[in-house]
């Protein structure tokens, strides 16, 4: 699939997002930041989120700091970021849509943040000189480029020595199937252009960048993440741009990605009882053991855990062999647009 196809499709759909106001759930920014961290925004810069978690808090911004987001949208964690940073720091906002760009302008006015700046460009050809970021935070972002690899060296090319990398995106454990992968409207709603987990810290790892951790960002994620059958879930992505030499046993350290591990809960109960796994085009069927009202309960807990904004829709059914519970990826055979969804948490 050509890369400007994929850039014109995602383009339109964030544009109209960007012009209606469309926001990813009908609780906006509420469920993703910490109460205190999000308090001081209006409401109506803060309920427009199309983000899938709080690359703020994980970048542990410093007074000073000179801060790239990659897919700055509306501006909502450049503004938050330019709080953290004071002003003495920077906040540099990228994006390559026009009507985001236009939006995320009016909101620094409104806000009359002095130390935020947006540009226009792609992630794949930073419109940023070498070697001037101290943190390059981003949400839900890249896994909307055609050319990640690409990106991961832009971000490699702009951050300063010792330079961090703090995200939020959509990665999966396995592959996602092919008729995924090929749906523009999948590539809007976060879905077809997410990595498996693995190739995300390859990635990272031979663009130069250490200390590579990808990890499920919540108790649905890390659930979902326990599952290598292409689910995509959302995950927290940190970095670090080593500061010297780096030595030459780092380059064969062998790929790792620690497994999910599930916290004690109702998740980890349903998973334990699990005895057989059957994956179809668009979702994975698994047959559960023990009570059907005790799984449906189960089941319920999973779906309102979910986020509004989630691909994923959950069911039970009972057949001969036993409990089925089926996970069925929606944004594989229904258009965004539909869903109502501008974002992938």
């Amino acid at each position: 699939m050509e890369a400007t196809t994929i850039h014109a499709a995602v383009r339109e759909h964030y544009g109209e997002l960007a012009r209606t106001s469309n926001s990813c759930c009908a609780t906006g920014s509420s469920t993703l930041y910490d109460g205190d961290l999000i308090q001081a925004v209006p409401t109506e810069v803060s309920g427009f989120s199309l983000g899938c978690g709080d690359p703020i808090t994980l970048a542990k911004l410093q007074p000073g700091e000179t801060v790239l987001d990659l897919g700055s949208g509306g501006g909502l964690d450049c503004f938050l970021a330019a709080r953290q940073v004071g002003e003495s720091g920077r906040v540099i906002g990228v994006d390559m849509t026009p009507d985001m760009l236009s939006k995320a302008r009016s909101n620094a006015e409104r806000l009359k943040v002095q130390n935020v700046e947006f540009r226009e460009g792609y992630l794949e050809a930073l419109p940023i000189e070498d070697h001037s970021v101290d943190v390059v935070i981003s949400n839900c972002v890249i896994n909307l480029s055609p050319d990640k690899p690409q990106v991961f060296r832009e971000v490699f090319r702009v951050l300063r020595p010792g330079g961090r990398v703090a995200v939020s995106d959509i990665v999966t454990n396995g592959v996602l199937p092919e008729a995924v992968q090929k749906s523009m409207e999948s590539w809007g709603a976060c879905v077809a252009g997410a990595l498996d987990q693995r190739e995300y810290v390859r990635g990272l790892r031979e663009a130069g960048f250490v200390a590579v951790q990808v990890q499920p960002k919540g108790q649905t994620d890390q659930a979902l993440a326990a599952l290598p059958i292409g689910v995509p879930f959302s995950a927290t992505i940190t970095a670090t741009k080593p500061a010297g030499a780096v030595p030459a046993e780092s380059t064969f350290i062998p790929l790792e990605v620690e497994p999910a591990q599930a916290q004690s809960g109702w998740f980890d109960q349903l998973l334990s009882q699990v005895d057989f796994l059957d994956t179809f085009d668009n979702g994975y069927d698994l047959r559960v053991r023990g009570d059907a009202a005790a799984i449906r309960a189960l089941v319920d807990e999973l779906s309102a855990a979910a986020s509004c904004c989630s691909p994923l829709s959950f069911s039970v059914r009972e057949a001969p062999d036993g409990i089925h519970v089926r996970i069925v990826n929606t944004a594989a055979n229904q258009s965004v647009a539909a869903k109502g969804s501008g974002c992938c948490n």
